[in-house]
């Protein structure tokens, strides 16, 4: 009786609740054209049954220095990327937002933002938020090489140029049933010879959400 009512007590204390929610995610990606002047945002919504001050402070800026960047909240906006701020009090249910306003200036380039989203209510509230931006000609990523695949002996390996590339790998059947679905390290090998004889599908998908499909073939000896 007494290990059943301490099982009980411990069931609550496993794993915390989650606070907020982010809307489109806590990283936002985007490809854009040189020619980009636009504001993108990151919703933050309330979803505890408390109400949770929110403050924001700047970990970094890796934007290019060419561009120009100013941000808004829903409390102001600002003419400079801020070191820290405030997102008000949100009760459950209500929601924050921060936006990049961002010009390119026919710069191109890699760069990012990112931002610590922490409650004055629950200090065990630290997020990051991230805006990730790619400026290519036309706003499009070269359907080059990012990504080589090898099917050899019964191992499928995969080969990430970049190798900090965030990717996602995953194998089915024809028939739909997944049988791998894991992110990527710069190399992977998956031993299809684990699996049954069969053809398979193979699903890679990058942080740009370019896609590489390949079928293979595997036959036991």
């Amino acid at each position: 009786m007494y290990k059943l009512f301490a099982f009980l007590l411990f069931i609550p204390l496993i794993g915390t609740a989650q606070i907020l929610d982010y809307s489109p995610n806590r990283k936002l990606n985007k490809t854009v054209a040189a020619n980009y002047y636009n504001t993108e945002f990151i919703f933050i919504q309330n979803i505890s049954n408390q109400s949770q001050g929110l403050v924001f402070d700047r970990l970094d800026n890796a934007l290019l220095t060419e561009w120009s960047a100013t941000i808004c909240t829903n409390q102001t906006c600002y003419s400079i990327l801020p070191k820290s701020g405030n997102l008000g009090v949100l009760d459950p249910g209500e929601e924050a937002y921060i936006s990049l306003n961002l010009a390119v200036n026919g710069v191109l380039g890699e760069g990012n933002v990112r931002y610590l989203i922490s409650s004055l209510t629950d200090t065990s509230l630290h997020d990051t938020i991230t805006f990730n931006f790619l400026v290519t000609e036309d706003g499009t990523v070269a359907a080059g090489p990012w990504a080589n695949l090898n099917f050899s002996q019964g191992v499928l390996t995969v080969l990430l140029a970049d190798p900090n590339l965030q990717a996602h790998l995953s194998i089915y059947t024809l028939d739909g049933k997944t049988i791998y679905d894991q992110e990527l390290n710069p190399i992977t090998s998956v031993p299809i010879r684990n699996f049954e004889s069969a053809t398979y599908l193979v699903y890679i998908r990058d942080e740009y959400d370019r896609i590489i499909k390949k079928k293979i073939v595997y036959f036991s000896s």
